[in-house]
Protein backbone atom coordinates (compact mmCIF):
# COMPACT_ATOMS: atom_id res chain seq x y z
CA UNK A 1 0.00 0.00 0.00
CA UNK A 2 1.51 3.13 -0.73
CA UNK A 3 1.90 5.62 2.01
CA UNK A 4 0.49 9.57 0.87
CA UNK A 5 0.65 12.14 2.76
CA UNK A 6 -2.92 14.44 3.38
CA UNK A 7 -2.44 17.90 3.04
CA UNK A 8 -5.11 20.08 4.06
CA UNK A 9 -5.25 21.39 0.40
CA UNK A 10 -6.12 18.08 -0.87
CA UNK A 11 -9.02 17.17 0.85
CA UNK A 12 -12.19 16.46 -0.57
CA UNK A 13 -15.49 17.73 0.31
CA UNK A 14 -16.79 16.76 3.85
CA UNK A 15 -18.90 13.31 4.24
CA UNK A 16 -21.94 12.90 6.10
CA UNK A 17 -21.90 11.72 9.61
CA UNK A 18 -20.34 8.26 9.56
CA UNK A 19 -19.74 4.90 11.80
CA UNK A 20 -16.00 3.43 11.84
CA UNK A 21 -17.59 0.93 9.95
CA UNK A 22 -18.06 2.91 7.27
CA UNK A 23 -15.07 4.76 6.91
CA UNK A 24 -13.05 1.20 7.26
CA UNK A 25 -15.41 -0.99 5.35
CA UNK A 26 -13.60 -1.15 1.56
CA UNK A 27 -13.36 -4.00 -1.10
CA UNK A 28 -10.12 -2.72 -2.11
CA UNK A 29 -7.14 -5.68 -2.16
CA UNK A 30 -4.80 -3.86 -0.12
CA UNK A 31 -7.23 -2.26 2.48
CA UNK A 32 -7.59 1.50 1.28
CA UNK A 33 -10.53 3.33 2.61
CA UNK A 34 -12.76 4.19 0.30
CA UNK A 35 -12.82 7.59 2.85
CA UNK A 36 -9.09 7.98 2.24
CA UNK A 37 -8.15 11.81 1.88
CA UNK A 38 -11.52 13.21 2.70
CA UNK A 39 -12.72 15.02 5.47
CA UNK A 40 -15.60 13.38 8.04
CA UNK A 41 -17.46 13.51 10.51
CA UNK A 42 -17.65 10.23 13.18
CA UNK A 43 -19.94 8.76 15.93
CA UNK A 44 -17.23 7.31 17.17
CA UNK A 45 -16.61 4.43 19.89
CA UNK A 46 -15.25 3.53 22.89
CA UNK A 47 -11.40 4.33 24.14
CA UNK A 48 -9.83 0.81 24.02
CA UNK A 49 -6.39 1.66 24.44
CA UNK A 50 -4.42 5.32 25.07
CA UNK A 51 -0.32 4.30 23.87
CA UNK A 52 1.75 5.48 26.44
CA UNK A 53 4.31 6.92 24.25
CA UNK A 54 4.92 8.45 20.25
CA UNK A 55 2.59 10.69 18.83
CA UNK A 56 -0.71 11.19 20.83
CA UNK A 57 -3.22 8.62 19.96
CA UNK A 58 -6.33 7.19 20.93
CA UNK A 59 -7.57 3.47 19.83
CA UNK A 60 -11.55 3.51 19.52
CA UNK A 61 -13.91 0.99 18.67
CA UNK A 62 -17.82 0.69 18.15
CA UNK A 63 -19.15 -2.25 19.44
CA UNK A 64 -22.28 -2.40 17.55
CA UNK A 65 -20.01 -3.66 15.00
CA UNK A 66 -18.23 -7.02 16.95
CA UNK A 67 -17.33 -9.10 13.73
CA UNK A 68 -15.55 -6.87 11.87
CA UNK A 69 -14.98 -3.11 10.53
CA UNK A 70 -15.34 -1.71 13.95
CA UNK A 71 -12.59 0.11 15.36
CA UNK A 72 -10.00 2.59 13.89
CA UNK A 73 -6.86 4.46 14.90
CA UNK A 74 -6.76 8.20 15.88
CA UNK A 75 -3.88 10.73 15.89
CA UNK A 76 -3.50 14.37 17.15
CA UNK A 77 -1.29 15.35 14.12
CA UNK A 78 0.26 18.28 16.00
CA UNK A 79 0.35 16.81 19.19
CA UNK A 80 -2.54 19.42 20.50
CA UNK A 81 -2.85 17.72 23.93
CA UNK A 82 -6.66 17.42 23.05
CA UNK A 83 -6.87 13.75 24.34
CA UNK A 84 -5.22 14.66 27.83
CA UNK A 85 -8.17 14.28 29.39
CA UNK A 86 -9.51 11.38 27.73
CA UNK A 87 -9.32 7.86 29.66
CA UNK A 88 -10.09 4.31 28.22
CA UNK A 89 -13.27 3.06 28.35
CA UNK A 90 -14.72 7.02 27.34
CA UNK A 91 -16.75 7.32 24.25
CA UNK A 92 -15.47 9.80 21.80
CA UNK A 93 -16.73 11.56 18.69
CA UNK A 94 -14.89 12.93 16.07
CA UNK A 95 -15.61 15.89 13.79
CA UNK A 96 -13.77 17.68 10.80
CA UNK A 97 -10.69 14.70 11.24
CA UNK A 98 -9.15 13.03 7.91
CA UNK A 99 -9.35 9.80 6.97
CA UNK A 100 -5.95 8.66 6.21
CA UNK A 101 -4.00 5.02 5.17
CA UNK A 102 -1.00 5.72 6.05
CA UNK A 103 1.50 2.62 6.15
CA UNK A 104 -1.06 -0.02 5.89
CA UNK A 105 -3.43 1.27 8.61
CA UNK A 106 -6.14 3.83 8.37
CA UNK A 107 -6.42 6.72 10.58
CA UNK A 108 -8.52 9.38 11.48
CA UNK A 109 -6.23 12.73 11.61
CA UNK A 110 -7.14 15.54 14.15
CA UNK A 111 -6.15 18.12 12.71
CA UNK A 112 -6.10 21.71 14.27
CA UNK A 113 -5.75 23.81 11.40
CA UNK A 114 -9.06 22.01 10.07
CA UNK A 115 -11.23 22.84 12.71
CA UNK A 116 -11.32 19.71 13.84
CA UNK A 117 -13.41 18.71 16.91
CA UNK A 118 -13.29 16.10 19.65
CA UNK A 119 -16.27 15.59 22.05
CA UNK A 120 -16.41 12.74 25.18
CA UNK A 121 -20.01 11.28 24.87
CA UNK A 122 -19.91 9.26 27.73
CA UNK A 123 -17.22 7.62 30.34
CA UNK A 124 -16.84 4.17 32.14
CA UNK A 125 -18.56 2.47 29.20
CA UNK A 126 -17.90 -1.55 29.10
CA UNK A 127 -14.85 -2.46 27.19
CA UNK A 128 -15.71 -4.55 23.94
CA UNK A 129 -15.08 -8.18 24.30
CA UNK A 130 -11.87 -9.03 22.29
CA UNK A 131 -13.17 -11.00 18.76
CA UNK A 132 -11.60 -14.75 19.04
CA UNK A 133 -9.76 -15.74 15.99
CA UNK A 134 -7.92 -18.57 14.56
CA UNK A 135 -4.14 -17.94 13.74
CA UNK A 136 -4.51 -18.64 9.90
CA UNK A 137 -6.88 -15.42 9.44
CA UNK A 138 -3.75 -13.36 11.03
CA UNK A 139 -1.09 -15.72 9.62
CA UNK A 140 2.34 -14.32 9.49
CA UNK A 141 4.11 -13.13 6.03
CA UNK A 142 5.65 -15.38 4.27
CA UNK A 143 9.93 -14.76 3.41
CA UNK A 144 10.69 -13.51 -0.31
CA UNK A 145 13.49 -11.94 -1.36
CA UNK A 146 14.20 -8.97 0.93
CA UNK A 147 10.55 -8.89 1.61
CA UNK A 148 8.39 -10.10 4.54
CA UNK A 149 4.52 -10.32 2.89
CA UNK A 150 1.57 -11.16 3.46
CA UNK A 151 -0.18 -13.06 0.61
CA UNK A 152 -4.18 -11.11 1.09
CA UNK A 153 -5.24 -8.37 3.38
CA UNK A 154 -8.98 -10.52 4.56
CA UNK A 155 -7.57 -9.73 7.72
CA UNK A 156 -8.06 -6.04 7.14
CA UNK A 157 -11.91 -6.20 8.91
CA UNK A 158 -10.23 -6.26 12.04
CA UNK A 159 -7.82 -3.67 11.75
CA UNK A 160 -7.91 -2.23 14.99
CA UNK A 161 -10.03 -4.25 17.00
CA UNK A 162 -9.57 -6.24 20.23
CA UNK A 163 -8.86 -9.34 19.04
CA UNK A 164 -7.50 -12.76 20.78
CA UNK A 165 -5.98 -16.07 19.56
CA UNK A 166 -5.31 -18.51 21.76
CA UNK A 167 -3.03 -21.63 22.73
CA UNK A 168 0.02 -19.97 21.49
CA UNK A 169 4.05 -20.64 21.91
CA UNK A 170 6.87 -18.03 21.43
CA UNK A 171 8.44 -19.44 18.53
CA UNK A 172 11.20 -16.74 18.08
CA UNK A 173 11.81 -12.79 17.89
CA UNK A 174 13.36 -9.95 15.91
CA UNK A 175 11.68 -9.80 13.13
CA UNK A 176 9.85 -6.52 11.43
CA UNK A 177 10.93 -3.71 10.24
CA UNK A 178 11.61 -2.48 13.41
CA UNK A 179 13.11 -6.13 14.49
CA UNK A 180 10.64 -6.00 17.45
CA UNK A 181 7.85 -8.32 16.25
CA UNK A 182 7.98 -12.05 17.89
CA UNK A 183 5.93 -15.12 16.08
CA UNK A 184 2.91 -17.02 18.09
CA UNK A 185 2.82 -19.99 16.81
CA UNK A 186 -0.02 -22.68 17.31
CA UNK A 187 -0.02 -24.89 19.65
CA UNK A 188 -2.18 -27.47 17.87
CA UNK A 189 -0.19 -26.77 14.47
CA UNK A 190 3.40 -25.99 14.36
CA UNK A 191 2.36 -24.68 10.54
CA UNK A 192 0.23 -22.05 11.94
CA UNK A 193 1.90 -18.31 13.26
CA UNK A 194 1.16 -15.00 13.69
CA UNK A 195 3.45 -12.45 14.84
CA UNK A 196 2.73 -9.63 17.38
CA UNK A 197 4.54 -6.82 19.73
CA UNK A 198 4.87 -5.17 22.42
CA UNK A 199 5.63 -1.71 21.18
CA UNK A 200 2.25 -0.11 22.49
CA UNK A 201 2.22 -2.11 25.66
CA UNK A 202 1.88 0.53 28.88
CA UNK A 203 3.53 -1.94 31.07
CA UNK A 204 6.69 -3.09 29.08
CA UNK A 205 9.63 -2.06 31.14
CA UNK A 206 11.04 1.37 29.25
CA UNK A 207 13.91 0.35 27.58
CA UNK A 208 13.17 -2.84 26.51
CA UNK A 209 11.61 -4.30 23.09
CA UNK A 210 9.42 -6.87 24.74
CA UNK A 211 7.07 -7.46 27.54
CA UNK A 212 8.74 -9.24 30.33
CA UNK A 213 6.50 -12.19 29.88
CA UNK A 214 7.90 -12.59 26.45
CA UNK A 215 10.21 -15.70 25.74
CA UNK A 216 11.13 -18.35 23.69
CA UNK A 217 8.82 -21.17 24.37
CA UNK A 218 6.35 -19.23 26.69
CA UNK A 219 3.03 -20.75 26.14
CA UNK A 220 0.29 -18.46 26.33
CA UNK A 221 -3.20 -19.86 26.86
CA UNK A 222 -4.63 -16.29 24.96
CA UNK A 223 -2.97 -13.38 23.59
CA UNK A 224 -4.98 -10.39 23.55
CA UNK A 225 -4.13 -6.88 21.72
CA UNK A 226 -5.03 -4.52 18.88
CA UNK A 227 -4.60 -5.51 15.19
CA UNK A 228 -2.54 -2.99 12.76
CA UNK A 229 -1.08 -3.29 9.86
CA UNK A 230 2.25 -2.14 8.57
CA UNK A 231 3.45 -1.70 4.93
CA UNK A 232 6.42 0.00 3.72
CA UNK A 233 9.76 -0.17 1.00
CA UNK A 234 12.86 1.28 2.56
CA UNK A 235 15.44 2.69 0.49
CA UNK A 236 17.46 -0.55 0.39
CA UNK A 237 14.48 -2.12 -1.53
CA UNK A 238 13.02 -4.27 1.48
CA UNK A 239 9.45 -4.56 1.60
CA UNK A 240 7.47 -5.11 4.63
CA UNK A 241 3.36 -5.98 4.70
CA UNK A 242 2.33 -7.56 7.39
CA UNK A 243 -0.44 -7.65 10.59
CA UNK A 244 0.76 -7.46 14.02
CA UNK A 245 -0.82 -8.34 17.12
CA UNK A 246 0.09 -5.43 19.57
CA UNK A 247 -0.22 -5.98 22.95
CA UNK A 248 -1.80 -3.06 25.75
CA UNK A 249 -1.05 -4.30 29.21
CA UNK A 250 -0.12 -7.51 31.17
CA UNK A 251 -3.20 -8.23 31.40
CA UNK A 252 -3.69 -9.42 27.57
CA UNK A 253 -1.70 -12.31 28.09
CA UNK A 254 -3.53 -15.56 29.72
CA UNK A 255 -0.55 -18.01 30.81
CA UNK A 256 -3.38 -20.24 32.61
CA UNK A 257 -6.80 -20.63 32.70
CA UNK A 258 -8.30 -21.04 36.26
CA UNK A 259 -10.00 -24.74 36.77
CA UNK A 260 -8.39 -26.15 33.09
CA UNK A 261 -6.61 -29.08 34.89
CA UNK A 262 -5.90 -30.99 31.49
CA UNK A 263 -3.71 -28.01 30.38
CA UNK A 264 -5.44 -27.58 27.08
CA UNK A 265 -6.41 -23.99 27.84
CA UNK A 266 -9.81 -24.74 27.85
CA UNK A 267 -12.80 -25.25 30.75
CA UNK A 268 -15.08 -28.44 29.67
CA UNK A 269 -16.45 -30.99 30.93
CA UNK A 270 -13.01 -33.33 30.74
CA UNK A 271 -12.28 -30.57 33.56
CA UNK A 272 -14.74 -31.35 35.84
CA UNK A 273 -14.20 -35.22 35.37
CA UNK A 274 -10.75 -34.95 36.88
CA UNK A 275 -12.09 -32.53 39.36
CA UNK A 276 -14.82 -35.10 40.39
CA UNK A 277 -12.15 -38.14 40.45
CA UNK A 278 -10.28 -35.95 43.11
CA UNK A 279 -13.56 -35.03 45.02
CA UNK A 280 -12.68 -35.05 48.90
CA UNK A 281 -9.10 -36.33 48.37
CA UNK A 282 -6.61 -35.39 51.37
CA UNK A 283 -10.23 -35.36 53.83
Amino acid sequence: MIVVVILASAIKVKADVLSISEIQYTNDPNGTSDQHGNMVDCIGGIVTHKPPTGRPRLIIQDPNYPDGWGAIQLKDLYSTGVFADVNIGDWVSLTNVVVEDNKGTTFLQYIEDNNAGFTIVSSDNPLPEPLVVTIVEIAAPIEGFDTWAITDHSAEKYESMLIKVIDVIVLDAGYGKAYDNYILQSNSDPNLACWASDYMNADKDKGLIYHAYIEIGQHFCGVTGVLEQYYTADSDGIYYDYYQLLTRSTEDFTIDQTADLDDDCDVDLIDFSIFAQHWLEGR
